[in-house]
């Protein structure tokens, strides 16, 4: 018998954990900028016994901008500068094909989240997804994501009117705004009772 499918939190990274570069990608770990108290947000979501997936689009790799050894040398920079929170990721899954190679793992396609459910036994219905764009958002919508929270911290940190326009009007208490990454794990741990 297999055991009962748990929530869990879904995060973007440029932008939610990290600070978000316009028009360019964070290829190597000296462009790595952690945003203010991300490592405590996700060091309070495993405290509360909640896995941390990171699902991120990193289409550099595909333009030639960076190597799959760039993306992984950012990736261990990130895990190091969390860890100094005593905060981990469960796993991370990337999409890094070009925008127009149609692929099922390139958000707003659901694929990096629906692979994480599989191996982890996640009950997407029941997670959350903290992203900063619409793509993030439709493509928690597309997985069947229980619970979308945008932040203001990142692609549209600097317009505060930015609506999400992926889930239809009667689902709008299942989408919801904050400032940061903080104010959404707050808001997360709170759902859940846990705060």
């Amino acid at each position: 018998m297999s055991a009962p499918a748990r929530s869990a939190v879904f995060l973007d990274r440029d932008g939610v954990l990290n600070v978000y570069r316009p028009n360019d990608y964070v290829k190597n770990p000296d462009e790595l900028t952690l945003l203010p108290g991300v490592g405590k947000a996700v060091r309070a979501l495993n405290d509360a016994g909640l896995p941390v997936f990171l699902v991120s689009n990193q289409q550099g790799v595909a333009k030639g901008l960076m190597t799959m050894n760039d993306l992984f040398d950012v990736e261990t920079a990130m895990r190091s500068r969390l860890s100094a929170d005593r905060a981990y990721l469960t796993e991370s899954y990337y999409c890094t094909h070009s925008a127009d190679a149609l692929c099922a793992c390139r958000k707003p396609r659901p694929g990096q989240l629906i692979r994480a459910a599989h191996d982890h036994g996640i009950d997407l219905g029941t997670s959350f997804f903290i992203g900063d764009t619409d793509t993030d958002a439709a493509a928690a919508r597309a997985a069947g994501i229980g619970t979308f929270i945008l932040v203001l911290s990142g692609k549209f940190q600097n317009d505060p009117a930015y609506r999400v326009n992926s889930w239809d009007e009667g689902e709008r208490e299942q989408s919801h705004r904050r400032a940061d990454l903080p104010a959404a794990v707050e808001d997360v741990l709170a759902r859940l009772g846990g705060a």
